[in-house]
């Protein structure tokens, strides 16, 4: 089972394990201090690495956190508000600053083992555990900071609701698992104490080798991890897959089973707030699905309710109730610019479907000036006989008229992809019969025709959102191959198959 008590008694294995070879090899100081390095170490490198499998993850949850900060900060009537702009430019570079990051952590991780540096490292490890505490504590902390205050009102702070958190996790450790941001603060706040024992008593730290091959080990692990970063970045898809869309996963089922899970969810109790007094207090239902708070605390006394306290989500299996959590599937909703929603259809598609997403358009807006022939138009009256008369209209004058409209145009490089490798592969999947569509975002929507029509896509553009988009593959385009509502495979622009190679694949 993954969760936090799980990987730190496996940590704390594999950290005495790395230990019992050090002393063994008579390299240690202190057994105490070589297990807090060799735990530590082994935290940062296991944290890292689940994150340098998929550093795109990692960027979106950086973009996340940079709103958040932007929005807050607006918020301010002081100086500090000056700092809002910076955010949306940090997030432009969100996927530099993934890498740099989990690098950093990996490598910090192996700087602990070895004993590299000790003073360096421990001032890193230190500086890098504030950091994250400083994150987990913010996603934690606006728990109770209702939706319309600011972070800073603290006078406006109330009881805990996980419904008005900014941020809804802290992605310490990518998609691999899913902490409560509650245990992730409390985490980071434990990781304070190593982290500051490091800083106060690094000489106690062992070291293993001679200084040059710490260098190797050291400089050669950030050259490898860096470009293992590259690799599930840029180059290719992540090489482990965490999400709910990975190859195998039947979103159909998934789908349904959520919405029933949900279904099954009862109010236990509510967060109330007087109006008159200010007032704020949990009241807990006697029993679950009733409601009966109002009868204690009734509006003529000020009372209003702030949120509701519901259980998790679950499923009914052999008569147990079983957690079932809700992932990204639920939010799984396709749109027709023509017909509306198509989710159900999509699902329900029999046969073999191929999905190009599209979740931003690279290229920019400009300007056209188009020539029009602007007709006037003149009406002629006739009579027909002494009784009647009839109405004729006739072109008075033809003249050429100029107007301005905005039109997308792609960039180069991303109308080649289209071209030479998506809209061949779609041309030979439609002819073998299979359903062939593109999806962008809501805000690319508008856009769409014009990317169709520049690249010759003659396939439909549906929508949907961005979040979700990138959540079932990380590319831009990618090519997702479906079949009866389950994920079959998976391709990044850089390796989409030739048509002879997929269709043999899936036939």
């Amino acid at each position: 089972m993954n969760d936090l008590s799980t990987l730190i008694i496996q940590f704390a294995l594999a950290g005495a394990v790395l230990t019992g070879l050090t002393v063994w090899a008579k390299k240690h100081k202190n057994i105490f201090w070589t297990f807090l390095q060799h735990f530590c170490g082994v935290w940062f490198i296991f944290s890292g690495l689940v994150k340098a499998v998929d550093p795109i993850g990692t960027a979106y949850k950086m973009e996340d956190y940079f709103e958040a900060f932007e929005q807050t900060f607006e918020g301010l009537n002081n100086v500090f508000a000056n700092l809002a702009p910076l955010f949306p430019w940090l997030a432009k570079y969100s996927t530099g600053f993934s890498i740099t990051m989990i690098v950093l952590e990996i490598v910090l991780g192996v700087m602990l083992i070895i004993g590299y540096r000790r003073q360096l490292t421990a001032w890193l490890f230190f500086l890098l555990v504030v950091f994250f505490t400083l994150l987990t504590g913010f996603t934690f902390l606006t728990g109770y900071v209702p939706t319309e205050a600011n972070f800073f009102d603290f006078a406006k702070w109330g009881p805990y609701l996980k419904t008005q958190m900014r941020v809804t996790d802290c992605g310490c450790f990518g998609d691999f698992i899913k902490l409560d941001p509650k245990i992730s603060f409390f985490k980071d706040c434990g990781l304070m104490i190593p982290a500051l024992l490091f800083l106060l008593f690094f000489r106690k730290m062992h070291q293993l080798w001679t200084p040059r091959v710490r260098e190797y080990a050291t400089f050669g692990s950030v050259v490898l991890f860096l470009v293992m970063c590259l690799q599930n970045t840029y180059w290719d898809l992540p090489m482990v897959d965490f999400r709910p869309f990975k190859i195998g996963a039947d979103v159909k089922q998934r789908k349904a089973q959520e919405e029933e899970a949900r279904g099954n969810v009862e109010v236990l109790g509510w967060i109330l707030e007087n109006t008159k007094t200010g007032e704020k207090m949990t009241f807990m239902e006697p029993e679950p699905g009733k409601i009966t708070y109002y009868k204690q605390y009734t509006k003529d006394a000020g009372w209003k309710v702030l949120d509701q306290i519901k259980n998790d989500p679950f499923l009914k299996i052999d008569g147990k109730n079983v957690p079932f959590p809700s992932t990204k599937v639920s939010d799984f909703a396709i749109e027709d610019p023509q017909n509306g929603e198509v989710t159900e259809d999509l699902l329900n598609e029999e046969g073999y479907s191929l999905m190009i997403i599209a979740y931003h358009f690279e290229g920019a807006e400009q300007t056209e000036t188009i020539v029009v022939q602007d007709t006037t138009w003149a009406t002629d009256t006739i009579r027909v006989n002494k009784d009647s008369i009839t109405l004729q209209t006739r072109v008075a004058n033809i003249t050429p008229k100029s107007i301005e409209r905005k039109v997308f145009n792609p960039t180069p490089a991303y109308a080649e992809v289209f071209k030479n490798k998506v809209n061949p592969l779609a041309e030979a999947a439609m002819q073998a019969k299979w359903k062939v569509y593109a999806i962008n975002t809501y805000q690319d929507a508008e856009k769409a025709a014009d990317l169709k029509q520049k690249v010759g896509a003659t396939y439909p553009f549906y929508k949907g959102d961005d979040k979700l988009l990138k959540t079932i593959i990380r590319a831009n385009p990618g090519i997702v191959v479906w079949k009866n509502g389950v994920v079959l495979g998976m391709y990044h622009h850089r390796h989409i198959p030739s048509a002879e190679a997929l269709l043999g694949k899936f036939k």
